[in-house]
């Protein structure tokens, strides 16, 4: 395919020689890689990686998690809790899955014969993220 159109680009002059420097090591030239996005535009029918904007209120949410859990005092909490946080933590499931989870968690775990402080410091954490 012949190379007949023209793209012209403004941008700020140190991102431009960071990028020069960075393609250099590739052995590429900008052109060479705005043609090799532009192809991967047009295999994946969009842009190559994800563009969106953060969930409203989602640096809060996490905070609020992050204070619930720690309501335990330092003591270790169960198993259950650190999957579902580590769930969270990477991404894989959003605030409000993450509190359902924890619920669940909490209502089976409050059926099972558990010590009356481990129950209470459960509570504190629960109504905590219920608000």
């Amino acid at each position: 395919m012949s190379k007949n159109a023209y793209i012209n680009v403004r941008v700020d002059e140190e991102t431009k020689k960071e990028v020069e420097n960075i393609l250099d090591i590739l052995g590429i030239n900008i052109s060479t890689a705005v043609d090799l996005f532009l192809s991967q535009i047009i295999l994946n029918k969009g842009l190559p990686f994800k563009v969106k904007l953060p969930k409203k209120g989602a640096a809060e949410k996490e905070q609020e998690l992050a204070e619930a859990i720690n309501l335990t005092g330092g003591k270790p909490y169960p198993k259950k809790f650190k999957k579902i946080i580590n769930l969270y933590a990477r991404g894989d499931i959003d605030y409000d899955v993450a509190l359902y989870a924890i619920k669940k968690t909490y209502e089976k775990d409050r059926l099972k014969d558990i010590s009356e402080d481990l129950l209470e410091e459960y509570e504190v954490a629960y109504n905590k993220l219920a608000k």
